[in-house]
Parts: C-alpha cells; structure tokens; sequence
C-alpha cells in the first residue's frame, strides 16, 4: 500500500503506539488526512534511525550525482 503524504499534523503516544497523523494539501490549499501511520513505541528509535541514515546515504549519492554532472 502506498500513502503520500507532505505533512504532518499530529503525533501522539498511546498504549504503547506512537501515532503520526499523516496530511495531504488538497484543494485550495486546504489540508487532508491522508492516513495514520502507527509505530510500537519499542520500534520508534530503530525506525527513525533507520529512516535517518537512509537519507544521510541518498543525500550522499544526490552530492555525488550533482558533482559529476557539473565536471562534464
């Protein structure tokens, strides 16, 4: 399943879930919900880490891919 999301709007922490209320921009820029993604809160560090350095590395290879295209 794919959802697309470009906002947040809310996060919260229940019964042990972290909730992060997911946002779309709509018409007239109006927000919509575009779903909610729960985490185990026992997950969330290792989730977050993992998303953290996933996009340390694309950053990386968007440096890489910039810099060979400005020396050609």
């Amino acid at each position: 399943m794919h959802v697309f999301a470009d906002g947040i709007s809310k996060v919260t922490l229940s019964n042990g879930n972290l909730r992060i209320l997911l946002t779309q921009r709509g018409a007239d820029e109006s927000t919509v919900e575009a779903g909610t993604l729960i985490i185990p809160a026992s997950q969330v560090s290792s989730i977050m880490n993992g998303l953290a350095n996933s996009l340390r590395e694309l950053d990386e290879k968007l440096k890489e891919s910039r810099e060979q295209q400005t020396q050609q």
